[in-house]
């Protein structure tokens, strides 16, 4: 059980991360935000103030009411008068309405579109800054974290610096300290939200971007957990949520007010707040949020073993259909009563929900595909268009030229009749201009093919790649989500129920043992995604978590890791650590490991210690797994110490430099 609550909190600060983009930077008193939208419209002191104030109407009601956001979209794009506006400007408020309704290819191309034109333009800096971060926020699915926090680091922190505005240089340092966090850096994402409080004293009057930092502040302190510090910070938003109860990040408050009780084991305020959240949140339509309060209310169910709750909960939104529209929260909700409904002894309906959400996988793992192929459709039919008028276009040419000739023949003819060998002389002219123009546009079609044909071959390649790529991260989860769920389901059954005599069995539940073991060992070794994606220092952990088992206790510890390593060290040692616990399963009968690794500068030291049974280094032949490890502490030009004797246990010592 214990597992499946860290479980639990990584999926949470995963879902805050993911809807970060529900932080809009609109004024915390929105009534008289939108009255005075509404003022300056009315007004209609100027086309350019009164569209603009459209475009700023359609933002605000794009998360929440999207025929009111369209209707003032359309105000703007159907006037007369909108070229008074920057077509970037115009891009990037259409881009905001299309992500809102969940278009998103379309939503990429016009952010794009925004930032290729406001870039060459002196003014509208903040909206080509929201424009990359945006841009970059909708990249995170396909091309990682990584590449949101470059575009921060690199486009949007530089920019507001060198247009001075502070607001939007503090929300990019939130922003970014909430990216960190949500992959578990949590001392990183701390530096950033402090560096956004320091530079929120040069705004002296509290505002959206100070409610956003100290809400931010509250979760990062509230995940370590550090919980006196956690309070200053929810005080600071308490005083500003007084002033603004009606503001869009009051259900937000209520989260993190929840997630405080929470992390004091104070349930009971931690419910009644969550409740006020829902509350809101269903006021506001506001469904991204909705979803973080009713998950955050099944982990207090889990914490407080109240499962039937907790069931009842995720059964109540599964049945209401709001935040399991998407196909992607419908697997979230299905997985999480496959837990429940384990956690209850319900072996049989935790093997159904499994299945489901197997099923759900394949039919996501589909969907993506044809996202892909639509877009890849999308490509091509702009390639083909842009062929067909770069054909017309040299005939256009073509058919010039052939005019001009025609016309410069019948005037010669009319004027130089008695002129024959002018007229001889200038038809050779003209001939051999003719015959070289036909060579020019052979050559010009020759290259045309042999460039169609690359762009043919690189394509296919591609292709080729991608699904090979593609097909081993398939098997690897099939594995884990069907046959794991099966062989698990199975070994539950069989270890309560019972088949034969009690030796019959306990040697089949061994059997289904080991067979799991095996499963789960082949699946990390074909995609080890949290190593890619989340560092050495969370893979290892979690690794020993994935490992230990009723009867052996691995504790993990981690000192002074760096964020620098090259992948190949840590791959290495990720191995290595894999085969020494593989080993102390198979051999060493131990009940406890410890595995440490550390780092003194550049000098990376691993230590996995059991105390097992051990062995005499002197009567024993080294087996394929002792030769894997040196092997790859050779690769990595480290060395390698192994310690051990009969009855005191094995000590494998691990350094190198980075």
């Amino acid at each position: 059980m214990l597992k499946r609550y860290f479980l639990s909190i990584i999926f949470s600060i995963f879902i805050f991360a993911y809807y970060a983009k529900a932080q809009q930077l609109i004024p915390l008193d929105e009534e008289a935000y939108v009255r005075q939208i509404n003022d300056q419209i009315n007004r209609g002191n100027s086309d350019s103030t009164r569209l603009y104030n459209y475009l700023l109407l359609s933002e605000y009601w794009a998360p929440t009411d999207a025929l009111k956001s369209k209707q003032a979209l359309d105000a703007v794009l159907h006037d007369k008068n909108k070229n008074v506006l920057s077509m970037g400007l115009l891009n990037y408020y259409e881009a905001v309405y299309e992500t809102n309704q969940g278009d998103k290819i379309k939503a990429k191309k016009l952010y794009n579109d925004a930032i290729s034109i406001l870039e060459k333009e002196s003014k509208n800096k903040g909206t080509l800054i929201k424009s990359w971060y945006n841009y970059a926020y909708m990249q995170v699915e396909d091309k990682g974290y990584d590449f949101l926090v470059k575009t921060l680091t690199e486009k949007c922190i530089p920019l507001s610096e060198k247009s001075r505005n502070t607001e939007l240089l503090a929300y990019c340092n939130t922003q970014l300290g909430l990216t960190f966090m949500s992959v578990g850096q949590l001392n990183t994402a701390e530096e950033f939200q402090k560096k956004a409080l320091e530079q929120l004293l040069n705004i002296p009057e509290k505002n959206t971007v100070h409610l956003i930092t100290y809400l931010n502040l509250v979760s990062n302190y509230c995940y370590k957990p550090d919980s006196k510090t956690a309070k200053i910070y929810l005080d600071k938003a308490t005083t500003l949520i007084k002033k603004y109860p009606n503001t869009q990040h009051a259900a937000n408050y209520y989260y993190q007010v929840a997630m405080y009780h929470t992390t004091k084991q104070e349930f009971t305020p931690a419910l009644e707040n969550l409740s006020k959240g829902i509350a809101l949140a269903k006021i506001k339509k506001q469904v991204k949020m909705l979803q973080m309060l009713n998950f955050r209310k099944y982990n207090v169910y889990l914490m407080q073993k109240d499962y039937v709750k907790a069931k009842s909960l995720m059964e109540d939104i599964l049945d209401e259909d709001i935040l399991t529209k998407e196909g992607i929260n419908r697997k979230i909700i299905i997985t999480q009563l496959a837990t429940v409904n384990e956690l209850m002894g319900d072996y049989k309906q935790a093997y159904q929900w499994l299945k489901k959400s197997s099923a759900l996988s394949d039919s996501l793992q589909q969907k993506k595909l044809l996202e892909k192929m639509n877009a890849l459709e999308i490509s091509h039919q702009t390639s083909v268009k842009q062929q067909t008028i770069n054909r017309l276009e040299q005939e256009k040419k073509e058919n010039e030229l052939l005019a001009r000739n025609k016309n410069l023949r019948a005037i010669l003819l009319g004027i130089a009749l008695g002129l024959s060998l002018v007229i001889a002389f200038l038809a050779y002219l003209n001939y051999t201009k003719q015959r070289k123009l036909n060579e020019q546009i052979s050559l010009s079609h020759q290259q045309q093919l042999l460039r169609i044909e690359n762009k043919r071959k690189y394509d296919a390649t591609q292709a080729l790649l991608q699904g090979e790529e593609q097909e081993r991260q398939r098997i690897a989860q099939d594995l884990h989500d069907s046959m794991g769920g099966m062989l698990a389901n199975i070994r539950m059954s069989i270890s309560k129920d019972g088949i034969g005599n009690m030796n019959e069995t306990n040697d089949i539940v061994q059997k289904l043992d080991r067979s799991i073991s095996e499963m789960r060992r082949i699946s990390r070794n074909l995609m080890p995604e949290t190593l890619k994606n989340l560092g050495l220092e969370t893979a290892l952990s979690e690794l020993c978590e994935s490992m230990s088992y009723k009867n052996l206790h691995i504790q993990f510890e981690a000192f002074d890791l760096s964020e620098n390593i090259p992948f190949e060290t840590q791959l290495a040692l990720y191995r290595i650590t894999q085969e020494s616990i593989s080993n102390v399963i198979k051999y060493a009968q131990a009940n406890n490991v410890i595995v440490q690794i550390s780092q003194n500068d550049n000098l990376l030291n691993l230590t996995i210690e059991d105390y097992g049974i051990g062995f005499d280094k002197n009567q024993i032949t080294k087996g394929l797994g002792l030769k894997n490890i040196e092997n790859r502490v050779q690769l990595i030009n480290g060395t390698v110490d192994i310690t051990s004797a009969k009855g005191e246990g094995t000590t494998i010592n691990v350094e190198c430099y980075v």
